[in-house]
């Protein structure tokens, strides 16, 4: 069996036996392709390789643009809930999403939707996504695909396309924040999300400090002078957790912390709380819950607002 570094080589490579391309290949890729990047730039990843690899089965019209980008939103939730994992824990946690009926799309679309032409051609977004966000989210995203579609076939066409040589492929990204000072601020850090605290120097005062858990990295370095910390307006961080205890964390960090949004259901299924850190810097805090009906809901309030 391919590791998965293989697979995803070959996936992106087009050496893949079509024959052989099953749904649970098809589930590997998509998994693959998220666990790599965004989401947007994920599943432009996941067209160019499936639409290569029903050209070379000498099938191109059996590529289905709803099916690939309904199942990958369905498989980039389940990663969210379930947090890291790997391969094979991932699909053994998915037996619903493993099924080859397609049964968790059918019950969001029905069987009409899903052959209809139009379906197949562009994507058709199910009734219970149909809200403002997602609608821009839609109309963002097809304008994406058609540059990256653009762009994929003037590569194809230029003389160089074969030769070329992509620039080396980042593992990570880690935020670095400018605080008054590492140790508290990573003290604060360490008490709310668990991470373990790498500081340099060994010892106080410190002037950098490396945060990490599982696969999140923080990064905290001394200033110069307090007043070198400006926040700047809105987001600094973006904290997705796992686990089902977001609302223990918000219970915890509000009597504490300056609470600047309070937890709320987002229109994307996720439930959010923004919370200002010692330093000032504003923090979204986010976990994807299956059951969250007790938390009031942010788009219900925006519309009930004047």
């Amino acid at each position: 069996m391919l590791t998965d570094q293989q697979f995803l080589e070959a996936f992106d490579a087009g050496t893949l036996e079509p024959s052989a391309f099953d749904h649970r290949a098809h589930f590997r890729a998509a998994w693959l392709c998220l666990r790599a990047a965004p989401f947007r730039d994920a599943v432009g990843r996941l067209r160019r390789g499936l639409k290569r690899l029903a050209i070379q089965a000498g099938q191109p019209q059996r590529y289905h643009e709803t099916i690939t980008v309904a199942f990958a939103r369905l498989i980039h939730r389940q990663m969210r809930y379930l947090g890291h994992t790997t391969w094979d824990e991932f699909q053994a946690r998915s037996p619903e999403l493993l099924a080859p009926d397609l049964g968790a799309l059918r019950e969001l679309y029905g069987a009409d939707v899903l052959e209809s032409p139009d379906a197949r051609r562009q994507f058709v977004p199910p009734a219970s996504w149909n809200v403002a966000a997602v609608d821009r989210f839609l109309q963002e995203f097809a304008e994406y695909q058609a540059r990256l579609d653009v762009s994929a076939a003037h590569d194809a066409a230029g003389p160089s396309a074969a030769g070329a040589v992509l620039p080396p492929e980042p593992v990570c990204v880690t935020a670095v924040l400018v605080v008054v000072d590492v140790q508290r601020a990573a003290r604060w850090y360490a008490e709310a999300f668990g991470f373990d605290v790498a500081p340099f120097p060994e010892q106080p005062p410190y002037r950098f400090a490396l945060l990490s858990r599982g696969g999140a990295e923080l990064m905290l370095r001394a200033a110069e002078r307090p007043d070198d910390v400006r926040p700047v307006p809105g987001w600094t961080l973006y904290i997705r957790l796992a686990g089902g205890r977001i609302r223990e964390l918000f219970a915890t960090l509000a009597q504490s912390g300056d609470v600047v949004r309070p937890l709320r259901r987002m229109p994307y299924r996720d439930v959010e709380f923004e919370i200002r850190d010692l330093d000032g810097y504003t923090v979204v805090v986010s976990e994807l819950l299956e059951e969250a009906d007790d938390i009031p809901s942010a788009l219900e309030e925006s519309r009930a607002d004047p």
